[in-house]
């Protein structure tokens, strides 16, 4: 993905963070300190890839502002001159992201122990000793995606801890299942994306992040493979997925709502998108319980979380929810953004707040993250300590998982694993999205690395945006052991439907029959996984639909171990461990 490309260029470039999820390239041109990228051009053309040179040359820029205690106004004139210079992005597309993200990033640069040229490092461009070795790989794996260990300098921050709500007596979500006997089955649907600026017959490579929204081109009634899908797209998504409502027991949406516009939104545009879509689905659903999780493009300025200034979206949030969840959920998305609520007796769904999962949510760099009297981890242990206690077994959905794919964070990531693991006889799934991948990872002991723990399916997106079929998810569901049995992907081809005018979904596979297995228990999909690394035959079974693209990439043994790696590395040191580094 490329939108928040120019972010780096501010600290790292402000280009660089964003780099790490949305693939760009940079050109070196400027003042007397760019001698490096004029060089790296030379040799390699007007385009370069973020190296940790280059991060490097970007973080010394902003140290040098802020060390002259140079004003905001400065700096962000100082890089968008220099963004705007480079010509990898139009001018207005720099001046906005700036102006929306240096701010925070200068605002928490002095509040933390960072310095920029330590950035570098923690947004997997450099290694921690400041050279380039440790990048290489991540650059020829979609361009970034790695981290070495990187320890934040250290922080203490004493708080007492809060005390959470007795769980014993809530009242269950759904209080009719549909299908026959013990079998149900669950809707997950997730990145929509839809624009509504989107103009039929627009250009979809107009030079920005998001195209097909103005010019003259090629972009179809339905849509185009380069851009986000217009809303008409999405009302034809839910005219179809009405046609499952008797079929459903609940509905899990995990976030990702506005479109990838990210250098000119503001906090009305990121509040109606979420609107429309609950609206929407609620229309289309009037008896159907729904489970939301927040994703990282519902915060102003996208991926920027910290309380109390993102308390505006917490309180969106508890309005466009509360059709679905009950008083003491609500009551937990204002206060934090994340909740439980028991779904029958004997299974609840936990529904977290992944933007402290969000590498590049510049927040997470403060003193306080993952601290404090309302720490979500210390939440997560208490509602599966209740849940162990009464007997229940754990659905957990979020946004952004743990893969390296995900420009997720180690800290954050380390923890999630260290509880799937302590709670792995009740978690019995986990559902997120955010990648627009459809992939899956698998948890192990955090001891050995060598017991199944746990299953993370990652649901590829709705939106087009990036050479993506539309697609949502059906999981099938045994109520009597409490246990998906199995999925089946589903997806629309755009090119068909802008030709005949019908939005045409199909069953593109079952998990079960694709990959011939028994059950999908932990250790089954380990085991699966395992194979992946020597059976070319069953890896080409997931790479085919990993992307679900129109257009078809060849995939060499690096190619093969390295998306294999990502589905055991759940860390960035798991991930080099399965890569041989």
């Amino acid at each position: 993905m490329k939108s928040i490309s120019i972010i780096l260029l501010v600290l790292v470039g402000l280009l660089g963070s964003v780099c790490l999820s949305h693939e760009i390239l940079i050109t070196g041109k400027g003042q007397k300190s760019l001698d490096t990228l004029d060089k790296a051009a030379l040799q390699h053309g007007e385009g370069i890839q973020l190296s940790c040179d280059v991060c490097q040359i970007g973080a010394s820029f902003l140290e040098d502002f802020i060390s002259k205690n140079a004003s905001l106004s400065e700096i962000i004139k100082g890089l968008s001159d220099l963004c705007i210079a480079s010509k990898e992005e139009q001018p207005e597309v720099c001046t906005g992201i700036l102006n929306n993200y240096v701010p925070i990033i200068v605002d928490v640069l002095i509040q933390s122990d960072f310095k920029p040229s330590q950035l570098c490092a923690y947004f997997k461009i450099c290694s921690v000793t400041g050279s380039s070795e440790s990048s290489s790989i991540s650059n020829s794996f979609d361009d970034e995606y790695r981290q070495e260990s990187f320890i934040k300098p250290t922080m203490k921050v004493m708080e007492k801890k809060k005390q959470y709500k007795d769980l014993s007596n809530q009242e269950p979500l759904v209080t009719k299942f549909k299908g026959n006997g013990t079998i149900g089955y669950i809707l997950q649907i997730s990145d929509v994306h839809f624009d509504p600026d989107y103009v039929v017959g627009s250009n979809p490579n107009c030079g920005r992040p998001l195209c097909c929204r103005d010019g003259v081109g090629s972009a179809g009634p339905i849509g185009h493979y380069l851009c986000d899908i217009p809303f008409s797209t999405v009302e034809l998504i839910f005219q179809h997925l009405a046609t499952l409502t008797d079929q459903l027991d609940f509905i899990v949406w995990t976030g990702d709502n506005p479109p990838h516009n990210v250098w000119e939104q503001s906090q009305a545009q990121q509040e109606l998108a979420t609107a429309t879509l609950a609206q929407v689905i609620q229309k289309t659903f009037p008896n159907t319980p729904v489970l939301p999780s927040l994703g990282n493009h519902e915060a102003y300025p996208a991926d920027q979380y910290v309380l109390p200034n993102s308390q505006w979206l917490l309180d969106s949030l508890y309005t466009y929810w509360a059709p679905w969840l009950d008083a003491d959920a609500l009551e937990l998305v204002k206060e934090r953004g994340y909740y439980t609520s028991l779904i029958k007796p004997g299974l609840r769904v936990m529904s977290l707040n992944t933007l402290e999962n969000d590498m590049i949510n510049f927040y997470n760099l403060l003193p306080t993250y993952l601290k404090g009297p309302n720490n979500q981890s210390d939440w997560m242990i208490n509602t599966l300590e209740q849940a162990q206690s009464n007997g229940e077994k754990v659905l957990i959905i979020g946004h952004i998982p743990c893969t390296v794919k995900s420009a997720s964070t180690d800290d954050w990531c380390k923890m999630y694993e260290q509880v799937v693991d302590q709670f792995s006889d009740i978690i019995i799934g986990q559902l997120y999205g955010h990648t627009h991948y459809d992939q899956f990872a698998v948890f192990s002991d955090v001891a050995t690395h060598t017991k199944p723990t746990g299953m993370n399916y990652i649901v590829p997106s709705m939106t087009t945006y990036q050479n993506h079929e539309p697609g949502y998810r059906i999981y099938e569901f045994d109520y009597s052991t409490n246990q998906i049995i199995n999925y089946y992907q589903y997806h629309a081809n755009i090119t068909d439907a802008n030709q005949s005018g019908v939005l045409d979904f199909q069953l593109t596979y079952s998990a079960k029959e694709l990959y011939n297995m028994d059950d999908l228990s932990p250790a089954s999909w380990t085991k699966v996984a395992n194979e992946m690394k020597t059976n070319s035959t069953l890896f080409h079974s997931y790479f085919e639909n990993l992307s679900s693209s129109p257009i078809k990439e060849s995939c060499d043994q690096a190619c093969q171990t390295k998306w294999v790696c990502q589905i055991f590395g759940i860390t960035s040191s798991e991930f080099d461990k399965c890569y041989g580094i």
